[in-house]
């Protein structure tokens, strides 16, 4: 009796799975679900208009569109080989969506005003002089150099005003200006500080590459600027001494950066400062 009930129950459970593989699986031949395995709901739902618009297209009634309650897309059409195009071209669209293309930030300009910082005792007799610099390598504009007693740009104001709280000058004066277009290489420029007409100091500016971050704070790296004094009044060199300030720079947008000061022959009684600043083309 033991061995009958056994194959009874066996033969009972027989019947049921099939009918539960059924009932879980039970849809039209008219219908299918496509479960996307890449594509966010608002991408779905582009494809799926998409497909629709080139399957439906033909007049054949098939139907393609999202749904929220499988949440997957929906498919239904009277024609096997319909569903089968429909799926297919959901396949071929179903990859990872593509990254965002980001928009590259706009590179500033940088202006590197020279300012000339002097006490009540110093004896200026420079006077204006031309300098054109060399085109290319990422300068391409070079402005004339200015008499030292040249009033400070308002837009340096802020600048100057932490310097004399720092340094011990009674004069501030725009001796040059140059403007730099950096554009991702190398840049490099020469020019004239003259203090008397007969015995000038010579200057050079250069960097080895530039950068320009999300923020558009401008980076120069490799950046080198450097004096050379007039070699008439130097006994420690035939050739002159040169002073130079060498370092990377990062400017934020906005931002006056007063980068250094170069000391001047002792008998100017004045010194060279660096302020850089950036502006949008």
């Amino acid at each position: 009796m033991k061995t009958i009930a056994a194959i009874l129950v066996l033969l009972a459970f027989c019947r049921l799975g099939p009918a539960q593989t059924k009932n879980e699986n039970q849809l039209s031949p008219r219908v299918r679900i496509y479960q996307p395995k890449n594509l966010s709901v608002q991408r779905a739902n582009q494809v799926a208009n998409f497909v629709q618009s080139v399957i439906g297209s033909s007049g054949s009634g098939c139907q393609v569109g999202w749904s929220d309650v499988p949440h997957a897309i929906v498919i239904r059409s009277q024609d096997p080989s319909d569903l089968d195009a429909a799926e297919a071209l959901l396949k071929r669209f179903d990859v990872p969506e593509p990254e965002p293309q980001r928009t590259a930030a706009p590179w500033p300009d940088c202006t590197v005003y020279l300012i000339r910082a002097s006490s009540s005792t110093a004896v200026s007799q420079t006077r204006p002089v031309t300098v054109a610099g060399p085109g290319g390598r990422g300068i391409v504009e070079r402005r004339a150099a200015e008499t030292p007693t040249t009033p400070v740009p308002a837009e340096l104001q802020s600048a100057i005003d932490e310097m004399k709280r720092t340094f011990g000058y009674d004069r501030y004066a725009l001796w040059d200006a140059i403007v730099l277009q950096p554009n991702g290489g190398e840049g490099e420029v020469q020019g004239i500080l003259p203090t008397d007409g007969a015995h000038p100091y010579v200057y050079s500016l250069s960097y080895t590459s530039t950068g320009v971050t999300e923020a558009r704070n401008l980076i120069l790296r490799g950046f080198q600027f450097s004096v050379k004094m007039p070699a008439t009044f130097t006994s420690a060199a035939k050739d002159g001494i040169e002073s130079r300030i060498r370092t990377d720079v990062t400017i934020r947008e906005g931002q006056k950066l007063v980068l250094g000061k170069i000391r001047l022959m002792p008998y100017e009684n004045a010194d060279l400062f660096l302020v850089l600043a950036t502006k949008a083309r």
